[in-house]
């Protein structure tokens, strides 16, 4: 999806995975992300946003949840991190990293509160009551004064399968009403998800029901007596998008892809936020008409679409690369062509590592000479 921008825009990340490969310090399937360029999107996005008055979060779940990024981060100036699920939230909290929010599309589990409420979350997202009581108890219980943001949803939004859930406008009364007897929350946020995509035949990145959805939310509980002061509108947060989000009223962002130039519009377009990421694997065996090359970490949603091989003499071949079915684990990946056997095999595609088996190098490549900056696994832990 990516490789062709990567190789327009970012060619040394190519040639340093290669180098680095080749010379055997790193594995086959490996995420490797080029930290300068990363930090240098992240600057824009972020400059972007406080130009326009926005809040800016980051997320790590794409990048394996790597919480010395996350780190490097915080001393840039964002505000802190995004955890959309607990055990990305466990694991930022155990590296001491400031959290914004919890929970955008997985609740947080009761048992877990306990860590994460007086560890200091600024807002824990719910779409049940029953889930706000819990965070009331154990608020109450640490003497803490908790921030609830509200997620809605309702059938004319775009709600991806495993994420649903949310309030209805007509369901924000019976959670206001619930509230008032719960003594140590209070409600103070919106959010929904997605607010903005990439429209492939406009070539730009537009608000979607779902931030229609948002702001009336937003009017309906500030009538209800809530004082709304976050309005968060994730998806497709870029630096070109920090603008339209600040126009229509959204007070923050949280840039997840946008950091590694892997955004649908990063695809199409050659400014903004530069590919800073790619998937090295290697070539395994041959059969029949086909190569096939390690796995380790498909997302089913990547549009794997084409790889570069690279053999000992450094040829480069371009060859449609081909994941397995959902149906079955991705072993190996497939190569339309024979290739030599320990080949290089580079892709760029949307991922989110944290879902994968993969390694991931963070990378200096500026210098002629690639250095490795540290090596983790896909939950961001150092290897």
């Amino acid at each position: 999806m990516f490789l062709d921008k990567l190789n327009e825009r970012n060619p040394r990340l190519i040639d340093a995975a290669v180098k680095l490969h080749q010379s055997g310090i790193l594995l086959p399937d490996t995420y490797i992300i080029d930290l300068p360029t990363l930090l240098q999107n992240a600057s824009m996005i972020l400059s972007e946003a406080k130009k326009h008055g926005l809040n800016c979060l980051y997320m790590s779940k794409q990048i394996g949840r790597n919480a010395d990024i996350g780190r490097m981060l915080e001393e840039m100036g964002y505000d802190g991190a995004v955890a959309v699920d607990y055990r990305e939230a466990l694991h930022l909290a155990d590296h001491k990293l400031k959290i914004w929010n919890v929970g955008h599309l997985v609740q947080t589990p009761k048992t877990c509160l306990n860590r994460l409420v007086p560890y200091g979350v600024k807002f824990f997202t719910v779409y049940t009551i029953e889930k706000m009581r819990e965070i009331d108890q154990v608020a109450r219980q640490s003497g803490i004064m908790q921030s609830i943001m509200v997620k809605v949803a309702d059938n004319n939004c775009l709600i991806y399968d495993g994420q649903q859930g949310g309030f209805s406008l007509d369901e924000l009364d019976s959670l206001v009403d619930a509230s008032k007897s719960m003594t140590n929350i209070k409600i103070e946020g919106v959010t929904s998800f997605p607010c903005m995509l990439y429209n492939e035949l406009t070539r730009k990145i537009e608000k979607t029901a779902n931030f229609d959805l948002l702001l009336q939310a937003k009017e309906k509980l500030e009538s209800l007596g809530c004082k709304i002061i976050e309005v968060n509108a994730p998806s497709s947060n870029t630096a070109g998008s920090t603008e339209l989000a600040a126009h229509l009223h959204a007070t923050t962002v949280e840039p997840g892809h946008a950091l590694t130039g892997t955004t649908p519009y990063n695809a199409h377009h050659s400014d903004g936020e530069i590919p800073a990421i790619l998937y090295l694997t290697e070539v395994s065996h041959s059969y029949q008409d086909n190569s096939y090359c390690y796995g380790g970490g498909h997302y089913r949603r990547s549009q794997m679409k084409n790889a570069l091989v690279v053999d000992s003499d450094n040829r480069r071949v371009t060859s449609l690369i081909k994941a397995p079915s959902d149906d079955n684990i991705d072993y190996t990946f497939k190569l339309d062509g024979l290739f030599e056997i320990s080949s290089t095999v580079l892709a760029c595609f949307r991922t989110q590592i944290f879902t994968t088996r993969s390694h991931v190098a963070l990378i200096d490549n500026r210098n002629a000479e690639p250095v490795l900056i540290g090596l983790y696994d896909a939950h961001g832990y150092r290897l």
